[in-house]
């Protein structure tokens, strides 16, 4: 009966062998399941993320321009420092690109509309062209045009430039309606 006994232990170590697995398996489906939870929840997190980073400008999208609207006064749009009036065209949001000199662009978006990254990169230099409302006189705007371009006269404390004055008398006649014929480059360059 010897050989009774070493097929009845081999039947003793293939059933254990089969416990042990659905053990190892009973253990491993918790995990399993574990790994897969994860693996998609950090997918679906990973195309979010990357789909909304993929949106903002600076990372490679170029985005379409971003119309604006607000409820102030009797104009749908926003009122922009240091303007304490809405703008007469409708605003946008347009990624800039500055040239060599540091003149920002674009002015305007391609429907014509306000570029309002514009307005905030010139207004920073503090140029008094931008201050002066809808019925500015031709006069009046020559006149700030010389102010800016003369660190004696001018509010900060350096003069701007012709290219970024030309900018900001620009954007400033876009804002107002004005429909004045000045070169602002011209005027600086002639000494005022």
């Amino acid at each position: 009966m010897p050989g009774l006994g070493r097929f009845l232990s081999r039947d003793k170590i293939l059933l254990m062998k089969i416990k042990h697995s659905r053990q190892q398996g009973v253990t491993y489906t918790p995990l399993l399941i574990a790994i897969i939870s994860f693996v998609i929840v950090v997918g679906a997190g990973f195309l979010v993320y990357s789909n909304l980073a993929a949106k903002k400008p600076g990372n490679g999208y170029s985005p379409q321009p971003t119309r604006i609207q607000s409820n102030a006064g009797a104009s749908s749009y926003a009122i922009l420092k240091p303007a304490d009036v809405p703008p007469k065209i409708g605003e946008c949001s347009q990624t800039l690109s500055y040239a060599s000199n540091g003149d920002p662009s674009p002015i305007s978006c391609a429907n014509g509309d306000l570029n309002i990254l514009d307005w905030q990169a010139v207004a920073a230099l503090e140029p008094t062209v931008m201050k002066l409302g809808y019925s500015a006189t031709q006069a009046q705007i020559q006149h700030a045009i010389c102010v800016d371009g003369n660190v004696a006269d001018a509010d900060s404390s350096a003069a701007i430039s012709a290219p970024i004055e030309t900018n900001a008398y620009e954007i400033a006649s876009l804002y107002y309606g004005w429909k004045f014929n000045i070169n602002p480059s011209a005027l600086l360059l002639s000494g005022c």
